[in-house]
């Protein structure tokens, strides 16, 4: 088959499906194919939804609507619910699917409408189209007399055999006569009538397809509908009027929503949840009774009202108070925790201005945040480096003069990009032991790296300066040399970020991006957007080439791979290729086309490390990316690099399902990282580098799998590389020049 034709196929398919699982903010396919079959319940309301998502997808598209808004089922999801409405009340005719036709296409109207409105907010539109919609509908019959209210439930017999013959009256009867214990059963009714479907079976299925789709939804489905009950009956509500209304589905979509879908799950979420749910089941008593006078439905209008009103007033507040709305939607409460989980850990520190250390080679802090001498209160987050020797002295003997000082005169770098903004360099230095209490700073530079962002750099040898006021620098250009002016009774380097250009501003406190400890002897140890402890030799990563070229995908670039998989006796062997692509948010990611994969990375020139992948698990591409998870660009000997794997890309199963359960209040399960450097050929100028790798996936305080992985880089380019895997073993061996 063409592949154009394909894609048209798969983007016409993932409309239609994709508008039955919206109501529930899902993308799953599986549930999504459960509720179409719970829509079919009422075999006309299932027929006229149908037809209604159809009409409302071939509209969108004809008035070129946006393609990924058509895809995800945004403009026809709400059509879907105008029509499981019409066709449950309405009679079948001309005039019937005339209506239905122009209400379908009114709804993408309305969609559209609301949904430019609402974008100035950042807010979704929710039921807010299907609403208005059918009370248009509503509203327009009442003066057409061909349009006639359905009869099926007088004659419902006769219909179910006119379509089924005797095997779909049993079935009907079937589903009629199950009974479940009180609540239980009004739950399941209340699942069913989201879609119009009243009846335990519709109920189950979408409970069943809830379930599959997500664990912490499910579990807020019973959770905000059990609250929302009993908050309406201890209010003295009638509680047979969800019986018969089954509005008790207005709990349910407003827990799903506000306490997993649009905030990040947590307890406090929950709790929200809870709150909202009870707020819902006051309000849709008035609701009810003004609605009531004019003869309109009250649907979800509760908990959209609801649900808007509450991201409205959090997306304008002060303060998060632990309630964090979602960044990036990913149509998954679970997705959405554990991204949240997996980057507040693994960028906990990160800053988008990045800053490095203001020097070559290894350096000394003397001084650090809060130190003991002159850091304190405003200018507590300044750093002071020196140079030492391995005893700690700052200077060979006989440590009299300026130049027996070993960081005297040794070039001090610009630590991040910027403009050059104030120079003092009048000063002299001073003689060992003796300060300048009048000059305080001594010779100094500060430099603007952004709105709010400066750093400052003092205590600089007179006249060494290689920039003027107005110049641009770039990070580690040399902009000065270390001296002994001003307050310095001894030669060494003060640097600090602050918030405002001027000399003696506050400090600022702001992590280095990235930098080494080194230990004792040669253990080094790696440390990203953090900050350098007192009495620590420090440095900045020394990248090595072969590294960085190895590592350095570039848009168009091809890899190609001759794989052998070996799973006990069984061999596998294949040619794989992979393409280096950028999206149109300017990203990079290697893509697969056999298995439809992409793997989403940076390469910063300091450090390789993989974001996102989407795709086949069992693909090569999935095992790289394990595998390959954090490279550090520069050879450092059996230094560890760590690094937190995403756990729902590792899990599945029992496992992933427990702590899908309790993931908003409790982490059992792990995931780790760590790469070590662990072969090289020549410290100076090496050719050969193998990188040892392992992800530890785990289960309480047990380890359930162990990958090991070898990554192999020769010439300057990735040789081949190896993955244990329990019982898979895969050499993946590049065939690229």
């Amino acid at each position: 088959m063409d592949i154009t034709l394909k894609k048209n196929i798969r983007f016409w398919s993932d409309s239609f499906i994709h508008s039955y699982s919206q109501m529930f903010f899902s993308d799953n396919r599986i549930f999504a194919y459960l509720i179409l079959v719970a829509s079919f319940a009422n075999v006309h309301s299932g027929i006229a939804g149908f037809i209604a998502v159809v009409i409302s997808i071939f509209f969108s598209h004809w008035l070129g609507l946006n393609l990924a808004n058509i895809h995800s089922g945004f403009y026809s999801f709400n059509s879907l619910m105008v029509g499981l409405v019409m066709g449950l009340f309405f009679q079948f005719s001309f005039i019937f699917f005339l209506l239905l036709f122009i209400f379908s296409i009114t709804s993408v109207l309305i969609t559209n409408a609301v949904g430019i409105f609402f974008a100035k907010y950042e807010l979704p539109v929710l039921g807010i189209p299907f609403i208005l919609t059918v009370w248009l509908l509503l509203l327009a019959v009442r003066g057409l007399s061909e349009i006639q209210l359905s009869e099926r439930w007088l004659f419902v017999y006769n219909d179910l055999f006119s379509i089924g013959g005797i095997q779909m009256v049993k079935a009907y009867e079937w589903m009629q006569e199950i009974r479940l214990p009180g609540i239980i059963d009004i739950y399941f009714k209340s699942l069913g009538a989201i879609y119009f479907q009243y009846n335990v079976i519709a109920g189950i299925l979408i409970a069943i397809g809830l379930l599959i789709y997500s664990r912490i939804a499910f579990s807020l489905s019973i959770i905000g509908f059990i609250s929302g009950y009993y908050a309406f009956y201890f209010l003295h509500g009638n509680v047979e009027q969800l019986s018969y209304t089954y509005i008790g589905f207005n709990y349910i979509l407003a827990a799903i929503s506000i306490g997993g879908f649009y905030l990040i799950p947590s307890t406090k979420s929950y709790v929200l949840a809870i709150l909202l749910t009870a707020v819902i089941a006051v309000i849709q008593t008035g609701m009810g009774y003004l609605l009531g006078l004019l003869q309109l439905p009250m649907y979800s209008f509760p908990s959209t009202i609801i649900i808007l009103l509450t991201l409205l007033t959090l997306k304008y507040r002060f303060e998060s108070k632990g309630l964090k709305l979602v960044p990036v939607q990913l149509f998954s409460p679970e997705k959405n925790l554990y991204r949240y989980l997996y980057q507040s850990e693994r960028y906990k520190n990160n800053t988008y201005i990045q800053v490095a250390l203001p020097f070559y080679g290894e350096w000394y802090v003397s001084q650090g945040s809060d130190g003991k001498i002159t850091h304190r209160d405003d200018w507590k987050y300044a750093l002071d480096f020196v140079v030492v020797d391995e005893m700690k002295k700052t200077f060979r003997l006989p440590g009299e003069k300026l130049s027996d000082f070993f960081c005297y005169n040794i070039p001090v770098n610009a630590p991040a990009a910027g403009y050059v903004t104030h120079i003092i360099d009048d000063i002299e230095d001073n003689n060992i032991g003796d300060v300048n209490l009048q000059q305080n700073w001594g010779n100094t530079i500060i430099i603007r790296h952004a709105e709010g962002l400066y750093s400052k750099l003092s205590h600089m040898k007179q006249g060494s300066f290689k920039v003027k006021v107005g110049d641009y620098v770039n990070a580690g250009d040399i902009i000065a040399a270390c001296g002994n002016s001003g307050r310095s009774p001894e030669p060494h380097i003060h640097f600090q970020l602050q918030s405002t250009p001027f000399v003696g501003s506050k400090t600022l406190q702001y992590p280095i991006s990235y930098y080494v400890v080194r230990k004792d002897g040669f253990d080094y140890e790696f440390h990203s957007f953090d900050y350098p402890r007192e009495q620590s030799d420090v440095s900045n990563i020394q990248r090595t080439q072969i590294l960085l070229s190895a590592f350095n995908f570039e848009p168009g670039q091809n890899l190609k791979f001759e794989v052998i998989s070996k799973d006990g006796t069984k061999e596998k062997k294949e040619i794989i290729s992979w393409e280096v692509k950028v999206d149109s948010y300017n990203y990079k990611y290697l893509h697969c086309a056999q298995t439809n994969s992409s793997a989403y990375f940076i390469n910063n020139f300091t450090v390789f490390y993989f974001t996102e992948f989407y795709g086949d698990k069992k693909s090569l591409l999935y095992q790289f990316f394990i595998s390959s998870h954090k490279i550090l660009l520069g050879y450092y000997h059996q230094m560890n690099i760590k690094d937190e794997l995403p756990l729902n890309s590792l899990f599945s199963g029992m496992a992933l399902y427990l702590q899908d359960l309790a993931a908003p209040f409790i982490r059992f399960v792990k995931a780790d990282y760590n790469a070590v450097f662990s072969v090289i050929d020549d410290f100076n100028f090496p050719k050969f580098i193998k990188i040892e790798t392992k992800a530890t996936i785990g289960f309480s305080n047990k380890n359930l799998k162990v990958i090991n992985a070898e990554i192999v880089i020769s010439n300057g380019s990735i040789q081949y590389f190896t993955i244990e895997n329990g019982s898979t073993k895969i050499l993946a061996t590049c065939l690229n020049d």
